[in-house]
């Protein structure tokens, strides 16, 4: 006997009640589920595998390694992560980044 729900009904009532105790288990503790949202945010299932290279130092790497491969359960690169960290802080930071932008830069003509 299968424990996957086989009908449309028992599809939705199983996904309302994980999901009620999802929203349970996370007023019970706030810690989890502010754990969750991030590693929903920053350790997605994107892995990036280009070319284009950035340089930080080995500790940095190796820690972002170890993190990476234990909380992302090797469903993100290491390079995902530095990118979905410097897009959010590009994001919070708009308006200072383009105002140092504009104030350190100069028209060509």
């Amino acid at each position: 006997m299968s424990n996957s729900p086989s009908t449309p009904f028992m599809e939705k009532v199983s996904g309302a009640v994980s999901g009620a105790l999802s929203d349970a288990l996370d007023r019970q503790s706030p810690s989890l589920a502010a754990a969750k949202k991030y590693q929903e945010r920053f350790l997605s299932k994107n892995r990036i595998n280009s070319n284009c290279r950035v340089y930080i130092s080995d500790e940095m790497f190796d820690l972002l390694n170890r993190m990476v491969a234990a909380v992302g359960k090797n469903r993100a690169s290491v390079g995902n992560y530095v990118t979905e960290i410097v897009r959010e802080h590009v994001e919070r930071n708009r308006e200072s980044i383009n105002a140092i932008y504009f104030t350190n830069t100069r028209p060509l003509f």
